[in-house]
């Protein structure tokens, strides 16, 4: 099937203004902590037995892990409550636009931007850059080209305003999809999503694992000529060390991960969860700075 924008040329880029560089380490790597998370923070608190979940009690959890988890990292992924909380100078700031949930068309999926928050008001916070949720089916046509125009818009939104763009595709089940099926297609989904968006104007790609190391050097291929990071999800630490390990070694540039790293300690009480994050959380993520600065591709 003839790819979802192929043959059209990609929006216009900015220059300087759509820059990696705030959000990489002074190597040259992507190590981004992910705390932007809303309904997928609550969600996660309710699964492990906490609720009701109020904003402030997801805003105090942000404060704790980044005051204990940001200093090894390069950049932070913030909503627009948690981007006044305080944190470490250095790191580089991304912002979400998309808004939760999403529409259905055609068994298929259609985000949409929050309407009282785009690149200008990201750009008065002092970001540097967006990152936008995709849900993402390459083979979903009715979908996919809406969903590749919104990325295309929103990268013209972000450099008309001088941030860069981070999209993230999402692969997900059709609504009459068996488990199977969706597993077996799933890698060449996540290559097809990436070979698409690589032509809407973003600037970075923050991608689901393929499914092996294989798969990770075609996904390589297909994001060119955009650096492209993993994605941490609803994963362990362990497996997610695993997964940036083969992802940096055919080509990755980093990580932007969150649950993977600090979504254990939401089951503890403020205190335990503290010192869960000193004692688990920060030789983690010490770890994956690690292994992307001995395997991941330099951004400059």
């Amino acid at each position: 099937m003839t790819g979802v924008g192929e043959g059209t040329s990609a929006p216009e880029r900015a220059g300087a203004g759509a820059s990696l560089l705030p959000f990489a380490s002074s190597t040259g790597f992507i190590c981004v902590l992910a705390l932007d998370h809303r309904d997928a923070m609550r969600h996660a608190y309710q699964r492990v037995g906490v609720e009701p979940v109020s904003d402030q009690v997801m805003l105090e959890a942000k404060r704790q892990i980044i005051e204990e988890l940001g200093s090894p990292v390069s950049a932070i992924l913030l909503d627009s409550l948690a981007v006044t909380l305080p944190r470490p100078a250095s790191l580089g700031v991304m912002m979400p636009l998309e808004t939760q949930g999403y529409e259905h068309l055609d068994g298929g999926r259609l985000n949409r931007l929050m309407a009282d928050f785009d690149p200008s008001e990201a750009a008065r916070y002092g970001a540097q850059g967006c990152k936008l949720l995709l849900y993402y089916r390459a083979d979903h046509r009715a979908t996919a080209e809406r969903q590749w125009e919104l990325a295309a818009a929103a990268a013209q939104e972000c450099h008309r305003h001088g941030l860069a763009l981070i999209v993230e595709p999402k692969v997900y089940r059709l609504a009459d999809e068996g488990l199977d099926a969706y597993e077996r297609e799933f890698g060449e989904l996540v290559i097809a999503g990436a070979r698409d968006l690589a032509r809407s104007g973003a600037d970075l790609l923050k991608l689901q694992y393929p499914g092996d190391p294989a798969r990770c050097e075609r996904l390589t291929e297909a994001a060119a000529p955009l650096p492209w990071t993993l994605l941490g999800g609803e994963i362990d630490g362990e497996t997610f060390a695993s997964q940036l390990h083969d992802s940096c070694a055919a080509g990755a540039c980093g990580f932007i991960a969150g649950r993977a790293i600090w979504g254990d300690a939401l089951a503890l009480a403020p205190a335990a969860a503290r010192e869960w994050l000193r004692q688990h959380s920060l030789p983690l993520c010490e770890r994956l700075c690690k292994i992307t600065e001995l395997h991941a591709r330099r951004i400059v």
